[in-house]
């Protein structure tokens, strides 16, 4: 089976401060082409699909009618990130196990990340986030939210939050059950190789699709064997792509 991963879109309204950027039917035909291209059996968007800690449900859906027909009308798996942790189309994981007993485990990563990971620190942004929401009736109140809004989604650049070694950590715990471990949260590509038990074991990040880009991992799961795709909005080129054997 060929699985395509996606994550980090962060739809939203498509207003002026949001980190989306796509109109809904370059993304529904970039998605297809891949499927297409590939011969995808299975789409998989590993969190962070909506941008549920600034706008409501029907807010983003009344703003991409037909992206989100889309993806109820099409077979995909929606794994709940930490800015749509209360998606009704979500879990919190999905795992694969192919014929020769290896597993993929699938999950977003932010469960790495205390702030994100924790009842207590989700609960705590949330409420900020919220609050900003209520105090921003006023139009004084309006411009703070939005500067504070901007200046959270400068993501054209990793944050130093997410550059750090717990999130490759993390995921060597989980490598220790399972043989492929695909992540997301820091939108950025990575790929790793170690080994555990004579095991051959692979850490990947699926990157973003926010900010117009076009970045994901397809994997054929009987051999694991994995492209890493990145494409720019602009170009709609792949840019590079890297295969690794078992």
């Amino acid at each position: 089976m060929n699985i395509l991963v996606l994550s980090d879109l962060h739809m939203d309204t498509c207003d002026k401060f949001g980190t989306f950027q796509w109109k809904e039917m370059d993304l529904i035909m970039q998605i297809e082409k891949i499927r297409d291209l590939y011969s995808i059996d299975k789409i998989i968007f590993n969190g962070d699909t909506f941008e549920l800690l600034k706008y409501r449900f029907d807010e983003i859906e009344k703003a991409n009618p037909a992206l989100l027909d889309y993806f109820r009308d099409k077979d995909f798996v929606f794994i709940k990130g930490n800015h749509d942790i209360v998606n009704t189309f979500g879990i919190d994981h999905f795992q694969i196990t192919n014929s020769h007993g290896q597993t993929i485990h699938i999950e977003h990563g932010h469960n790495a990340d205390w702030f994100n990971g924790s009842k207590i620190g989700r609960a705590i942004g949330k409420s900020g986030f919220s609050l900003l929401k209520m105090l921003s009736h006023s139009k004084f109140m309006m411009d703070i939210y939005l500067r504070i809004v901007a200046f959270n989604d400068q993501i054209h650049h990793i944050p130093k939050k997410y550059n750090t070694i717990k999130y490759l950590t993390y995921a060597l715990m989980l490598l220790k059950e399972h043989d492929v471990v695909i992540l997301a949260h820091t939108h950025k590509l990575e790929s790793h190789h170690t080994y555990y038990l004579n095991k051959k074991k692979r850490y990947l990040n699926c990157g973003s699709c926010s900010m117009g880009r076009f970045q994901g991992i397809i994997m054929n799961t009987e051999t694991l064997e994995y492209e890493m795709i990145k494409e720019a909005r602009e170009k709609l080129a792949i840019a590079y792509k890297m295969q690794y054997a078992v």
